[in-house]
């Protein structure tokens, strides 16, 4: 797969309404919780995710009766009780077919529950079109939002130098960016024949340039 082809990002917004979901494996959920507020993953096996999640409980409702879900498993160490927050595996086979693809993220926050599902999925349209194939055959979504991403090659293209981009692209390939690192940066500036201090700044304008761009794409999500 050409580099082109995989800076071509897309997103796509799922919605299943109320009705659906009071007929679906998610119904046993509807009278514990008006909604689970996905907030982050923490962890994921082949048995499903790990989810930190906000819950909006049902009255007489709480963390203990998501057990009762076939396919949630509440995760007693972790209950932040004061800020609403508790840790649940769900293994659901909707969620578990998100897993198989590399390609796609599923980005919180996001929700289900009695009121609804609504989440959010962004990646290549290669992934995005199987994910979605395989949503309309387990669980139809009632509304589905495209968004194109359009293409992040001009995007940085747009904010790095031509110089940033290459020091950048080697610093990657070689493992710079890499916990641990498997190259210096003295080892790097001689692979691309420019001092270090050159290097460390077209390296640290790149990096400002980029989380600067990144945090304006959330603010305007």
């Amino acid at each position: 797969m050409s580099l082109e082809k995989v800076l071509i990002m897309r997103e796509i917004q799922l919605r299943w309404n109320a009705d659906t979901v009071a007929s679906s494996a998610y119904a046993p959920i509807a009278k514990i919780a008006h909604s689970l507020e996905v907030v982050g993953h923490l962890d994921l096996d082949e048995n499903g995710i790990r989810q930190l999640i906000r819950p909006d409980f049902c009255e007489g409702m709480g963390p203990e009766d998501l057990n009762e879900v076939p396919f949630l498993n509440v995760d007693p160490a972790f209950q932040d009780q004061k800020n609403g927050y508790i840790v649940v595996w769900n293994s659901h086979p909707l969620t578990l077919a998100g897993l198989q693809f590399s390609n796609i993220h599923i980005l919180p926050p996001y929700t289900y529950g009695g009121e609804g599902i609504s989440l959010t999925v962004r990646g290549v349209p290669e992934g995005i079109s199987e994910f979605l194939k395989i949503c309309r055959l387990m669980l139809p979504p009632d509304v589905v939002k495209v968004v194109e991403m359009g293409d992040n090659r001009t995007a940085v293209e747009s904010i790095l130098t031509p110089r940033q981009i290459e020091c950048i692209k080697m610093a990657t390939s070689t493992g710079y960016y890499d916990l641990p690192k498997k190259i210096k940066l003295r080892e790097l500036s001689e692979l691309i024949d420019i001092p270090r201090s050159t290097l460390q700044e077209h390296l640290n304008r790149a990096e400002i340039a980029m989380m600067k761009w990144a945090s304006q794409q959330l603010d305007d999500e």
